[in-house]
């Protein structure tokens, strides 16, 4: 049976067009590229109360935000939307966080450090209940989407406090007389906490309210930051001139080496690779192996060659590992420091009394479809 082979459909030329154009359409919002992230660099200024949004890609200030009097240290919430703010207070004590919306650049609310608890002595007792408020908190780190670890030097104790609703949750007491700054275990399980008045770590379980056990690392210890990868506890004693790396478990000093002049502040890269710590008297970003625990840059401020140290304090390091900011207290300008040459790159102007930092990147809400 013979088949007849049905004839080619020819289209009319200009509806190829259209359907060629129609096809290159398509392929191109397939590869079209992700909306980039919002990006800011909070900064603290302890000296005026404000907590200025700086735009990292432009580096200019963007908004100035009204916080308590004397905040010391921020932190930011695991999608960036939120960040909060320590008021330390200045000749009083203070005891209030500040929770800011980043993308919004405003103050949302205060939060009043206060709880009601059983007085130890007699617990059963009529009024054994009686308010108590957490002075000079200081520390602070998201602990989750929810949830803040803040310290209170006056109270030593380590809080744990719900950012959504304002309530102190949990406490844990610390045998330290001066509970300064805090940093979190990469399994979310241990909390640490440096004195400056003992020189020591201070260990705390979250998942129990028993006290914190402490070790020994340096006179003065202060700065702290977990390692990304190996969970070593990296702790600066400003008053030793030195750097202890303490097991992830805070048990045990590791290694001792010796740094520049009162080292204050430690932050890693985010491959942890390199740890960065401002020293603050000598002017000097030291640049550490965290592999090999050796220096390797010791870079110099004091570009204008002054008697006197700008005082780099706060450090923050962008989450893409390009850049890291330094805050230098004394000139009152931020450091910029770029992690592939390890050169200072910029010198941004700021407020009075920069200090503590945070970074925020929020993603971009996905594009709607059109298909």
């Amino acid at each position: 049976m013979l088949m007849h082979s049905m004839p080619l459909l020819r289209l009319p030329r200009p509806f190829c067009a259209v359907l060629l154009s129609l096809a290159s359409w398509l392929s191109a919002q397939d590869a079209a590229p992700a909306p980039a992230p919002l990006r800011r660099l909070i900064v603290l200024n302890k000296a005026e109360a404000t907590a200025s949004l700086f735009d990292p890609a432009t580096r200019k200030e963007i908004a100035l935000i009204r916080v308590g009097e004397g905040p010391h240290e921020c932190a930011t919430s695991p999608d960036g939307r939120t960040a909060v703010v320590a008021n330390y207070g200045d000749q009083q004590p203070g005891s209030t966080l500040t929770v800011v919306d980043v993308a919004g650049a405003r103050a949302l609310r205060t939060i009043e450090l206060r709880t009601v608890e059983l007085r130890a002595t007699d617990p059963a007792a009529e009024g054994a209940e009686h308010a108590v408020t957490y002075l000079r908190p200081h520390g602070i780190h998201f602990v989750d989407a929810e949830h803040v670890l803040v310290t209170s030097e006056a109270a030593r104790r380590l809080l744990l406090v719900n950012v959504a609703t304002g309530k102190v949750e949990r406490t844990w007491t610390s045998p330290q007389t001066l509970l300064h700054m805090v940093a979190l275990a990469n399994d979310r399980k241990r909390a640490f906490g440096t004195s400056l008045r003992e020189g020591s770590l201070a260990t705390f379980a979250l998942d129990a309210e028993t006290p914190a056990s402490t070790l020994l690392t340096g006179k003065g210890a202060e700065g702290i930051a977990v390692a990304p990868k190996s969970g070593e506890v990296w702790v600066t004693n400003r008053e030793d001139d030195s750097l202890s790396i303490c097991a992830a478990d805070g048990s045990k000093v590791l290694a001792q080496v010796a740094t520049r002049d009162f080292p204050i502040r430690i932050a890693f890269v985010p491959d942890g690779t390199h740890a960065l710590v401002t020293c603050a008297e000598a002017g000097v970003i030291e640049v550490w192996s965290t592999a090999e625990r050796t220096l390797l840059h010791s870079i110099d401020l004091l570009a204008d060659k002054t008697e006197r140290s700008p005082l780099p304090i706060g450090i923050c390091v962008e989450p893409e590992g390009q850049f890291a900011w330094i805050a230098c207290n004394r000139g009152e300008w931020l450091a910029v420091l770029d992690l592939r040459t390890w050169r200072v790159v910029d010198r941004v102007p700021t407020r009075k009394g920069p200090d503590g930092m945070a970074f925020a990147r929020i993603a971009a809400p996905a594009a709607p479809s059109n298909r």
